[in-house]
């Protein structure tokens, strides 16, 4: 699977097992870039990323979990979980059900930030999810990320914010 950006092309792939590093610097990298933007959106990559390891290796076993490269190089991961995680059910209660992926840890490495990568990547996943027959696919942020709310609201309608975990902004692409 590829994505092409101005003639450059980048590799999307399952991660593995042994790439779990991979996807941990990834994760880390964007966790110390958001905090220079003062969110908190995954700053627990970077004060317990050993508490975090096992619930990402899960997902990298359950082959929902890609790495996207250019010319052999992690650049982006990305989660699509086709079951709900005990957060998914948390935020979504009843509405957590079939025909719906769970989009989770979307990261681009800053060195390729800005290039339209994430939005490539958005509309692969929307492409796969339709194709697998899902219905909707559910993602959220932390509220007080303007950034990311705005850039998510430039392309989808905020579905809600929601008052557990503290302030989560919910968004759902309807396919």
């Amino acid at each position: 699977m590829r994505v092409i950006l101005d003639e450059e092309v980048y590799e999307i792939t399952q991660a593995k097992p042994e790439d779990l590093h991979k996807v941990l610097e990834l994760l880390v990298n964007a966790a110390a870039w958001l905090k220079t933007k003062r969110t908190e959106q995954w700053s627990y990559y970077l004060t317990d990323l050993d508490g975090n390891k096992e619930e990402i290796l899960r997902s990298i076993e359950n082959g929902a979990t890609y790495l996207v490269k250019k010319e052999g190089q992690p650049v982006s991961t990305l989660t699509i979980e086709n079951d709900p995680s005990e957060w998914d059910v948390d935020l979504w209660g009843e509405e957590a059900q079939d025909e719906v992926v769970y989009l989770h840890r979307l990261v681009v490495h800053r060195s390729h930030g800005g290039k339209g990568l994430g939005a490539a990547l958005l509309d692969w996943v929307e492409k796969e999810a339709k194709e697998a027959g899902n219905k909707f696919i559910r993602f959220d942020c932390i509220a007080r990320n303007e950034g990311l709310n705005h850039y998510y609201q430039e392309r989808y309608t905020l579905k809600e914010v929601i008052h557990i975990h503290g302030r989560h902004s919910k968004y759902e692409i309807v396919l």
